[in-house]
Parts: structure tokens; sequence; C-alpha cells
């Protein structure tokens, strides 16, 4: 039996109607209800990012830290240049959160967006660090500038503000990545070889003063004069809370802090795990190689033998290490902008490595905020003196992909808005879980 005439007219008019919608629908903002697939990403204009909030800035108000130096981050960090994630070093931009900022005559303040408002958290000292813990954003970690090279870190509950703890500490400091501890230290003034480290837990009164002895069975000795009692410690070094540890450092060392009671450190061709046992920081075990972290799950290590270098991998939790075939790709120089997945890794400036068989969509939309503000930028520096030593080349845009958001700071202000929902933000998603 043949459908009437008339049947076959109306349903090709509605399908027709159906295509006509999904045709313009596409070609929506996200605000107003489009989808924007990654290929379409470059197109996108002022109109197509939602603006979520916008702090107004007084003149000399920058997000820039002062003296601002972590201890395996020497050089100069693009505040715009990391995913945000625990094992970086500091950014003025926290997740979807908050923005750090400093100001004129030493005062700085953290401005924390919450309940579709503001909150200003003020300081009488320039910033050199401030993190929100990596889980529940309820902690704001700030290390302060007191001059003279001297630093305090504080420990704030927010949004209330109120003080949990504060200590006299070194110019940065960062939270483990379960967010239960704080890690914190100083230089040894006698030897900048020296490094002092301390962990204090997050939602638990301070533990008993302690030194890492240095004396497990089977591993070495440190060298002669090593402090492993507390009065071998200079005077600053006794003041510093918790249980502490002394370990040898350089230029290349690096430290990793995946839980409250574990610290890998890779330091002068030697790995170590240390591991919190009864108020004690222990040496689990160590070997010579360089640690070169895979975060969030794994450590790689780099050994040389007689048959050349070979490398290695281990969970995060104990060292079991597992030989890497030599046909595997070579592992990119370590970098903590680095977020590693599986058997792929890749930065937001969209650096790769083996991304081969399924490789995740290219980052787009970092040009198009360039672009979509470069007007704003525009107007303000023709405002504001200070604005082109600032930003000299344009606006400033710090990508936070694992939160859907980015920063943009155009001068006079700094707005957070909403990124375009691609596939490349729910891979990333997927990936960092």
């Amino acid at each position: 039996m043949v459908p009437p005439k008339r049947y076959l007219i109306a349903t090709l008019f509605i399908a027709g109607m159906l295509l006509l919608v999904a045709v313009v629908q596409a070609f929506k903002s996200p605000r107003e209800g489009g989808v924007v697939p990654d290929v379409a990403v470059l197109s996108l204009n002022l109109d197509s990012f939602e603006t979520l909030a916008d702090l107004r800035l007084e003149d000399g108000w920058a997000p820039r830290f002062m003296g601002a130096r972590d201890p395996d981050q020497w050089e100069s960090w693009p505040s715009e240049g990391g995913f945000g994630t625990p094992w970086e070093p500091a950014s003025p931009f926290m997740a979807d959160q908050a923005l750090a900022l400093n100001g004129p005559d030493g005062h700085s303040e953290v401005a924390l967006w919450r309940g579709l408002e503001w909150r200003h958290y003020r300081f009488d000292a320039p910033l050199a660090s401030a993190r929100l813990d990596p889980v529940k954003h309820n902690r704001l970690l700030v290390t302060l500038n007191l001059g003279r090279g001297r630093f305090q870190t504080k420990l704030m509950q927010v949004p209330e503000g109120r003080v949990l703890w504060a200590s006299d500490s070194g110019p940065w400091s960062r939270f483990s990545w379960d967010g239960k501890a704080v890690l914190l230290g100083m230089e040894d003034p006698a030897s900048a070889h020296r490094l002092l480290l301390t962990a204090l837990p997050v939602d638990a009164e301070w533990p008993e003063s302690t030194l890492a002895p240095w004396d497990e069975p089977g591993l070495a000795s440190p060298s002669r004069g090593w402090a492993t009692k507390l009065d071998q410690l200079w005077d600053d070094g006794k003041d510093l809370p918790g249980p502490k540890l002394l370990i040898p450092w350089q230029v290349s060392s690096r430290l990793w802090m995946p839980r409250r009671d574990l610290l890998w450190v890779s330091s002068e061709g030697v790995w170590t795990l240390w591991r919190m046992r009864e108020g004690l920081w222990r040496r689990e075990a160590a070997g010579p190689g360089v640690l070169s972290a895979q975060p969030p799950g794994r450590m790689g290590l780099l050994t040389l033998t007689p048959d050349g270098p070979q490398r290695s991998r281990s969970g995060i939790d104990a060292p079991e290490w597992e030989t890497i075939p030599a046909e595997q790709a070579p592992w990119p120089a370590y970098d903590a902008a680095w977020l590693w997945h599986q058997e792929r890794a890749l930065t937001t400036w969209d650096l790769r490595w083996n991304d081969g068989e399924s490789p995740w969509p290219k980052e787009n939309q970092r040009n198009s905020l360039l672009t979509a503000y470069r007007g704003e930028w525009r107007a303000a520096s023709h405002l504001r003196r200070s604005v082109s030593g600032w930003l000299p080349a344009g606006p400033q845009v710090a990508l936070r992909e694992l939160s859907g958001v980015a920063w943009v700071w155009v001068g006079d202000r700094v707005l957070l808005v909403r990124l375009a929902g691609t596939d490349r933000l729910r891979q990333l998603k997927g990936a960092a879980r």
C-alpha cells in the first residue's frame, strides 16, 4: 500500500525543518545553546565566551607573584602555562575559583569567586605563592614575602577567611596531591645545597617536631656533619614545626608529594622515596638514577647501564620498577606542565608525546580568546600607561581546561570566562581522574 501523497509531502517538510534547525543551532554560540565542534573553535568570537566573573583592578595591581621561587622551578614559570594541577608551580590563576594579586606599597590580596560574588582576603605583605587545596578548594595556602629574605606561610579556611596556622618558611609552599598535607621548607643558610622540608597536616593539630635520622639499615649514611638531630639545625630550622627532613639539593633536583605520607626526591643522580612513619620521615628505598615523574599515576626512572640508558616505571606508592622496552618513544624532558594518561601525554600548549593512534583534539581556544579580547586590551592600554608595561603584546590568557574556564587579563580588569564545550575538554577531564 502506497502512503497518500499528502503524508509524503508533510514528512519531507518536517524533515527539512529539522535539518534547518540543526544547521542554525550549530552556528549559535555556546551561550545561546549552540554546539561548537573542535574544528570550529578558531572562529569563536567575543560573544562565544560566557563571562562568569569580572574583577576591576585598581591601577598598580596585577596577578603577579613577588619573590616566588619553587625549589624545583628556578626558571620563570608562565602563569598561563599549565592545567592547574597540584604538582605544578603555583600560579596567580587558581582553577575556576581564585585570583592572587599584588599591589603598591607591599599590599596584596586573594580574590575568591564564591556564591556569585568576590570575596577578598587582604595581606600587608607581597604574595610569593598562593594555592587552593586541590580536592575541596576550601583551604587557601599563601606564602608572604616579608622582605630581607624572610617569608611566612599561612593556611586559611575559605570562604570564612579564618587563619588555621602560620609558620615562618622559605619562598614557596604546596599541597600534597591528595590535599591532606602542606609541604614547605627553607634553605640551609650555611649551604645552598641543603633543603630543610616539613609536612604539616591540613585538618589536624601540628605533630611533634622531629628530624629524619638517616639511620635506615641497608641504606647509605649521610655525609659527615649532616644534621640528623634537632639541636644540630640552625635557629630558624629549629623553629620550623612538624616532622622535618634535611636533604641534599641542586638546581637540577626535583621533589613530588603524591600523598601526605609520601615524598619522592631526585637529587645528584640518586632517587629516594621517603615515607612518614609514626611522626618521623624515613627512607623507604633509594637507588641510582634520575626520576622523571609521570603524574598523576606513575614515576619514571632513567638509569645508566653498561648497555646504555635504561628507562623504568613504577607506581606512586612503592618503587616496583618495570623496565620499558627500548622501542617505546623517548620520554619528553621532565616538566610539570605535562599531563600523563596511560601511554600518552600532552601540555596545555599542545606539546605531545606518543599521541598517535587516538590523539587528543588540538587546543584552539587560547588563540580565539587572544583575538576576542584584544580590543579590550587595546582600550585599557589607552586608559592606563601601566598596561603596556604589564602586557606589551596583548591580553594574557590562562586556560584552566580541567575546570572548563579561562582567566583573561586585559589590563584594567580580569575576567573569568567559560570555555566552549569541546571533545578535548571532555577527554582531558577523563584523563585527569
